[in-house]
């Protein structure tokens, strides 16, 4: 925690986060195991609470983490994350848009996807594309960048353009994570079209991937010492580098 965010800043900042999070919890639907339709006016004061949150945090990373290792039970990430796209959803646009420009300081680029996910959906297509083009040049997560960028065509219809981000989006993925996401994407995007050989093949292919890495990973392992160099030259350890997931 940074030494100017502790005392009254803290316990404020916590006080806020835990009258968003009371506020939401009150739009929960426990029998739909999700959150419920409410009242503009329930909407537009969990947006305008979120905002201050992010203002009283001074739009600081350390700050934000500090306090979600407070509310790490109450999954205050997960929630803090998925409120755009939700305020969107039960039709506060102004709300959601401004909740995800207001902490795109914690993910930036899934945050800044969002947004202009919510612009597509809401039928601002240039906006949208605007901001998905100024999205991939200011990117730091290119791999969600471009998956975002996927999802908002996908939102104004655009097929062709959607696929070709999600399978850019596979092409630069450094992760199994990333790689799963974005073979998901395309999947869902070729059942919607009919196209189940082409899922099929997707999948089919990732699984070749998938065992051939293992494969390669093992023999790796037997010439390379866990804690030898990486042979990819990346500078790390074997086993903090490829021999991760060996």
């Amino acid at each position: 925690m940074t030494e100017e965010f502790i005392g009254n800043a803290f316990e404020d900042s916590l006080g806020r986060a835990r009258a968003m999070l009371e506020l939401e919890a009150e739009l929960l639907d426990p029998n739909a195991g999700g959150r419920t339709p409410a009242a503009p006016e329930k909407l537009a004061e969990l947006g305008r609470r979120a905002v201050e949150l992010a203002r009283a945090l001074s739009f600081d990373f350390e700050r934000f983490a500090a306090l979600d290792a407070r509310l790490a039970s109450e999954r205050f990430l997960e929630r803090v994350l998925s409120l755009p796209l939700w305020l969107a959803e039960a039709g506060d646009v102004g709300s959601a848009l401004s909740v995800a420009r207001a902490f795109d300081f914690v993910a930036f680029d899934l945050l800044r996807g969002d947004e202009a996910l919510i612009l597509a959906r809401a039928g601002r297509r240039e906006d949208a594309l605007a901001l998905v083009a100024a999205n991939l040049v200011q990117a730091q997560d290119i791999p969600t960048a471009e998956s975002k960028a996927g999802d908002t065509y996908r939102a104004l219809g655009e097929a062709d353009s959607a696929e070709a981000y999600y399978r850019r989006a596979l092409a630069v993925s450094a992760t199994a994570r990333e790689r799963t996401e974005a073979v998901l994407r395309l999947v869902s995007l070729f059942s919607d079209q009919g196209r189940l050989r082409d899922a099929s093949d997707v999948l089919h292919a990732e699984q070749r991937l998938a065992l051939e890495r293992s494969a390669l990973a093992a023999r790796t392992a037997a010439k390379v010492g866990r804690n030898q160099r990486c042979p990819c030259g990346s500078g790390k350890k074997y086993k903090k580098c490829h021999g991760a997931e060996a």
